[in-house]
C-alpha cells in the first residue's frame, strides 16, 4: 500500500480569527490560494486550503498573509495568527474555536475599532559607545584608566568596561522609555515594549490606538520627540492589524 506524504495532504492555513457575520473574503491567499471562512459559533476563522508541508516564508507568501489581515482589519476586528500556522483539518480547527470561544470573542471585542501603531526610537549617532564615553564620566574614567598610553588592558578588564557600558545603556533605555510612554499614554489604549534587538535602537513600542485617534497619536509622538535633542531619531509606522495585542494561543496539534 502506497504511503501518502505530508506534502500531498492538505490542511487549513490560518490567517486570523474574526467575528462571525457576513463578509466578503479578501482575494489571493498564500500561494495564490482562495480565501474562505469557517464559522463556529460567534467566531470565523479565515483560511486557505494548502499542502500540509511547511509554507515557505517567501516574500510573496508573507505579503499575501499580511495583506489578507490588513484588508480584514479595515472592516472588522481581527486576531492575527502567526505566519505559517496550519490546522490539520476542519474538525480540528472547529474544536479549537469551540474550546476558546469566550476568550477569543472577548479579545475581538477589546480590539474592535482599534489598530496597532509602531514606534522606534534610535540613537542617531555614528558611535553609541563614544557618545556614552563623552556623556558619562564614570565610563570615561574607566576607559581612560584601562587604555592609557603604554598599557594593554586584560580580557577581564575589557569585559568590565563592556558590562559598565551595557548597564548604562540599559539605564538610559529605561529612562527614555518612561518619558515616551508617559507622552503616549493619553492617546493610546495600551503600549507594549518589544525587545529592541540592536544597540542603536533605544526602544521599540507597539501602541494600541483607536482608529479615529491616529492623528492624536501621531501628535503625541511629535510631542515626545520634542523632549529629545538631535542625537535621537523617532520613526513611526502603521496602522497595522493588532499583531502584538492579539494574544492568540490556539494550541493546534
Amino acid at each position: 500500500m502506497a504511503s501518502t506524504s505530508a506534502a500531498s495532504r492538505t490542511g487549513l492555513y490560518l490567517y486570523g480569527i474574526t467575528v462571525a457575520d457576513q463578509m466578503a473574503c479578501p482575494m489571493g491567499g498564500v500561494g495564490g490560494t482562495d480565501v474562505e471562512t469557517i464559522v463556529e459559533g460567534r467566531l470565523a476563522a479565515v483560511v486557505s486550503h494548502v499542502s500540509l508541508g511547511k509554507v515557505r516564508p517567501q516574500r510573496a507568501n508573507l505579503a499575501a498573509h499580511h495583506r489578507i489581515l490588513r484588508d480584514l482589519a479595515e472592516e472588522r476586528p481581527v486576531l492575527p495568527v502567526a505566519f505559517g500556522t496550519i490546522a490539520g483539518n476542519e474538525e480540528e480547527l472547529r474544536h479549537v474555536l469551540r474550546r476558546n470561544q469566550d476568550a477569543l470573542a472577548g479579545s475581538l471585542g477589546r480590539l474592535r475599532g482599534k489598530v496597532e501603531m509602531g514606534l522606534k526610537v534610535y540613537w542617531d549617532l555614528p558611535n553609541v559607545f563614544a557618545y556614552f564615553v563623552a556623556t558619562h564620566q564614570e565610563l570615561e574614567t574607566v576607559r581612560n584608566r584601562l587604555f592609557r598610553p603604554g598599557r594593554t588592558p586584560t580580557v577581564e578588564e575589557k569585559v568590565e568596561l563592556g558590562e559598565l557600558f551595557v548597564s548604562l545603556l540599559q539605564q538610559a533605555r529605561q529612562r527614555h522609555m518612561r518619558r515616551v510612554r508617559e507622552a503616549l499614554a493619553p492617546c493610546s489604549v495600551e503600549v507594549r515594549a518589544i525587545d529592541p534587538g540592536e544597540e542603536r535602537m533605544i526602544m521599540k513600542l507597539a501602541c494600541l490606538v483607536e482608529k479615529d485617534s491616529q492623528q492624536h497619536w501621531e501628535e503625541g509622538v511629535r510631542q515626545a520627540a520634542l523632549l529629545f535633542d538631535d542625537h535621537y531619531r523617532f520613526d513611526y509606522n502603521g496602522p497595522w492589524p493588532p499583531y502584538n495585542f492579539a494574544d492568540v494561543d490556539l494550541r493546534l496539534t
